[in-house]
């Protein structure tokens, strides 16, 4: 066999290890391995702007036969562009680099950034000293705290003291029991305070009493603090405007009402009667009867009786309609009136006979329509006490005739046989009326409350002063009517 060798050079230990990769071409250009020429002859070119590469659209991988000796034409740059010796020391073959394909969804080429050493910057003098600087911002901060503190000072002012004159007059009502915070916001709500809150704090450095229930009429709007205070505690309310009306001792209740509507037309009789129903006219003592009673012969049907007391009234003009007022008013009055007299004193006889308070005031009732002067007062109310101790009718005219209805000089030998519980003169009743049979008055309450002592069983009018004789006996009274049939009087 022959040897035959291939003319070409024999491959170096990089193109051996490239050619796993592929051919590698051959550049016949290319230096021989070998040493290096000194660096006299050599010249390193000047650097100057590199050219950016254009992508182009290439074959995926393009590669040249082994048995051509150079690349053609146009072939892509090979994997080392400048000549040099392999770590073998053996020229490398140019091998024909793939280019890459550029992809029309890959990011374009961005140039470079340029960086910045910061120890290249200069660091330059303040043009400007501390104190300066100090002087500078405490000047805009004055500024500032100067401007706030004007607008909150004017503003505070302008709530104190409001620009300008007061406005429109305002009438301005205080009820009773009004708090100071209750007379703010009511003054807020007229008008004429601008602000609630700081009038309720500088009242407390500028008053400390309380303001008087009534009406103002020097209000007006937008006024000054000191203005307002100077109305509500300097001027004061307006005077109130009342009238009188006079409610005689001794009077039913029927009659009670006529003499309210007369005296004070905006009273109605309807509106009276229906009020005499409410539960808060009424009297608080021991015995009063929770309603009325069975075949009263009061025309009222309310059961309040005697329970009203007969005084004169102050009646407001702002109130002159109200009948539940002066009704209260009178019951309350009546209940006053009872506990102050028994304080003073409460007869033994009383408690003897088991009466209640309320039976008390039925005897005051029967002492207010029988006496003439205050000093029989004591004397007839022992002769009632001796009489219901005895189990004695009580044979009292009045009782005649208020159970009848009429006056006592219209009563018939009928009225006075009458059945009914309020008529005395029926010899079969030995007790007390159920109700009173009139208003009594606070000297009748206290003779009933503390009876005069005597044994007298009879009392007979025989002065024409309207003084009685009391008598002991049946015969002793038998001759003191005689006086009075005598002088006309009975």
């Amino acid at each position: 066999m022959t040897d035959e060798r291939n003319d070409e050079p024999e491959a170096s230990g990089v193109d051996r290890l490239l050619s796993r990769f592929g051919t590698v071409p051959v550049d016949p250009n290319r230096t021989p391995p070998g040493p290096r020429p000194n660096g006299d002859g050599l010249e390193r070119p000047k650097p100057g702007p590199r050219p950016r590469p254009q992508p182009q659209r290439q074959p995926q991988e393009a590669r040249v036969p082994a048995a051509s000796g150079a690349a053609p034409a146009g072939a892509p740059t090979s994997l080392f562009s400048e000549p040099h010796d392999d770590v073998f020391g053996e020229a490398v073959p140019a091998v024909l680099e793939p280019t890459p394909t550029v992809s029309v969804f890959e990011d374009p080429v961005v140039e470079p950034r340029e960086v910045i050493d910061r120890r290249d910057w200069v660091r330059m003098p303040r043009r400007t000293g501390p104190l300066f600087r100090f002087l500078a911002v405490a000047f805009v901060l004055g500024l500032a705290v100067s401007f706030v503190f004007t607008r909150v000072t004017g503003w505070y002012d302008d709530q104190i003291d409001p620009p300008g004159e007061p406005g429109a007059s305002v009438e301005f009502a205080i009820p009773s029991g009004a708090t100071a915070n209750d007379v703010t916001q009511g003054l807020f709500a007229e008008g004429v305070i601008a602000n609630p809150t700081l009038f309720r704090y500088w009242l407390g450095d500028n008053f400390d009493g309380e303001f008087q229930a009534g009406d103002y009429s020097c209000l007006q709007t937008d006024m000054s603090f000191d203005e307002a205070l100077a109305c509500l505690d300097g001027v004061g309310p307006l005077p109130p405007q009342f009238f009188s009306i006079t409610i005689p001792e001794g009077l039913t209740l029927d009659q009670m009402i006529s003499v309210l509507t007369r005296e004070n037309p905006a009273f109605s009789r309807a509106d009276l009667e229906r009020d005499l129903q409410a539960t808060l006219v009424s009297v608080g003592i021991e015995g009063v009867p929770a309603g009325p009673f069975p075949e009263s012969p009061d025309p009222t049907g309310s059961g309040k009786e005697g329970l009203l007391f007969p005084a004169t009234y102050q009646i407001d003009e702002k109130k002159a309609d109200d009948t539940l007022d002066i009704l209260i008013r009178m019951a309350d009055t009546m209940e006053q009136k009872f506990i102050e007299a028994e304080s003073a004193g409460r007869s033994p006889i009383i408690d003897e006979l088991g009466l209640s308070d309320y039976q008390v005031l039925i005897i005051a009732s029967l002492i207010e329509e029988e006496y003439r002067i205050p000093e029989d007062q004591g004397r007839i109310s022992r002769v009632i006490y001796n009489r219901l101790a005895n189990r004695w009718s009580l044979g009292i005219d009045a009782t005649s005739c208020y159970a009848a209805q009429k006056s006592c000089a219209d009563l018939t030998v009928d009225d006075l046989a009458s059945t009914s519980p309020w008529n005395t003169r029926n010899l079969d009743n030995i007790n007390l009326p159920p109700t009173p049979i009139a208003s009594p008055s606070e000297s009748s309450i206290r003779a009933a409350l503390n009876p005069e002592a005597g044994p007298w069983f009879y009392y007979v009018l025989t002065g024409e002063d309207g003084s009685h004789t009391f008598a002991e006996t049946d015969a002793e009274f038998q001759a003191a009517k005689a006086i009075c049939i005598e002088k006309g009087l009975c």
